[in-house]
């Protein structure tokens, strides 16, 4: 599962973007649906407020090396150099058996993660 999908993609509600700009995951996992019905009645960009997730489209995706997801990698390695060691205690996450960043970047992944704000505007 790739963790930072775009609403047109998705099959999974992830999380929320707190007013922080981290997210906010939400287990268990619920559907895509709930949080696209939701921003579509505020009026707001899915992405710019929930996080989502969906199937990985590996060569589909600008972000596939054709080894591994590139965006996974640039993020644990962008905020290892910006916040140190990743944190210990893992964050709820309702993918992370099948989350693609977690099986290929380890628990950095999740620590990297939590920043991410897929806004799609």
């Amino acid at each position: 599962m790739c963790p930072s999908t775009p609403a047109a993609n998705a099959t999974v509600f992830l999380g929320m973007i707190t007013a922080a700009g981290r997210v906010a995951y939400v287990t268990p996992a619920l559907p895509a649906e709930v949080a696209v019905n939701a921003a579509m009645e505020a009026g707001a960009p899915v992405e710019a407020r929930y996080r989502l997730a969906g199937p990985c489209v590996t060569s589909s995706c600008g972000f596939w090396t054709g080894e591994h997801c590139g965006l996974g990698e640039r993020l644990v390695a962008s905020y290892a150099q910006t916040a140190g060691e990743p944190e210990v205690d893992l964050p709820r996450c309702a993918i992370r058996r099948t989350c693609r960043w977690f099986a290929e970047q380890g628990p950095a992944a999740c620590a990297a993660c939590a920043h991410v704000v897929t806004d799609a505007r």
